[in-house]
């Protein structure tokens, strides 16, 4: 159970990171001047990788198998 919070902690922080990171990118480049096609391209971007934070937040965790205890006769 650790393991999966453990490793579950740096996914999330590092799509939140990623959605700064193209926010900041994108919104630098669009004070400098952008045209249309690389603001809808740079749109996309911001979107995608928020769906990749919330696919990250929202991902089913992962069942563990039933382990039956076996009798020694």
């Amino acid at each position: 159970m650790l393991k999966s919070i453990i490793a579950r902690i740096p996914a999330e922080r590092a799509a939140m990171a990623l959605v700064i990171l193209a926010s900041a990118l994108v919104g630098r480049q669009a004070a400098i001047g952008m045209d249309t096609a690389q603001g809808v391209s740079g749109l996309g971007a911001i979107l995608g990788s928020s769906m990749l934070v919330i696919m990250v937040r929202s991902w089913p965790k992962p069942e563990q198998a039933k382990i039956r205890a076996r009798r020694d006769d």
